[in-house]
């Protein structure tokens, strides 16, 4: 007769082991007219009481998200407030579960038209006056670029997450992803506005490097976005570039 002693020990071995937990990181290297922060590359410098003349930001904006993982669960919905003063929103983007609300608040002194031009049907034009508010709520996964019809360089990522492991690049390119079970998944790189880099991988490999080429021709079937055109009304405290705008 089997022991219990014996028969414990057995049955834990049965038993299936749960996935490992480790660290995803790696390095994303990006043009550098993605990480010089603008959207646009073409601008005027503009001195007046109601537009600052600022430096250009220098962050990139970048974050790597891991899809494709069993049993992760999305994070729960909140609400971001993003202030927009003059043509610069802060932040420039937010990474938000499904439900989430984003607050776009005017606390300049120019009037803005937000949109999301790939996807008007979500968020339609709508004017937004100084000293006033706009609610928009975003509930399905995917990258959103919210731009003003008026200023194509104000620009805010919407980056709606169903996984819990992503991350934000850091200035030197540098990301880590802690807690994420060994397996599969798909990483994705938001970066320059849109969805500009897709690949497998396996959750327990060595550190990754990613460079991108060029943001503007990566295949991006999920990224609610759309190029802006027209002049560029950007606040860069530098001269116009006599070849025109071109992003």
């Amino acid at each position: 007769m089997t022991s219990l002693r014996t028969f414990v020990p057995l049955l834990l071995l049965a038993l299936p082991l749960p996935a490992l937990a480790g660290t995803v990181k790696g390095t994303v290297r990006v043009p550098d007219t993605v990480r010089s922060g603008r959207m646009n590359q073409g601008y005027w410098r503009l001195e007046n009481g109601n537009v600052p003349v600022r430096p250009s930001s220098r962050k990139a904006g970048t974050v790597v998200v891991l899809q494709g993982i069993s049993g992760t669960h999305p994070p729960p919905p909140r609400t971001v407030t993003v202030e927009i003063a003059g043509l610069t929103a802060t932040p420039r983007f937010v990474v938000v579960g499904p439900g989430s609300v984003v607050e776009f608040k005017n606390t300049g002194k120019i009037t803005h038209e937000l949109s999301v031009p790939a996807d008007e049907t979500l968020m339609p034009v709508e004017r937004l006056n100084p000293g006033t508010f706009r609610h928009q709520k975003f509930g399905v996964p995917g990258g959103y670029l919210v731009r003003c019809s008026e200023y194509p360089s104000l620009a805010i990522s919407v980056i709606v997450v169903d996984s819990p492991y992503y991350a934000v690049v850091d200035d030197k390119g540098a990301f880590s992803i802690p807690g994420v079970p060994d397996g599969k998944a798909t990483l994705k790189v938001w970066a320059g506005g849109r969805w500009a880099h897709e690949e497998s991988i396996d959750t327990n490999g060595k550190d990754l490097s990613i460079r991108i080429e060029s943001a503007k021709s990566a295949n991006q079937p999920e990224a609610k976005e759309a190029e802006g055109t027209g002049k560029e009304g950007d606040s860069e405290g530098k001269e116009p570039d006599p070849k025109g705008s071109a992003e």
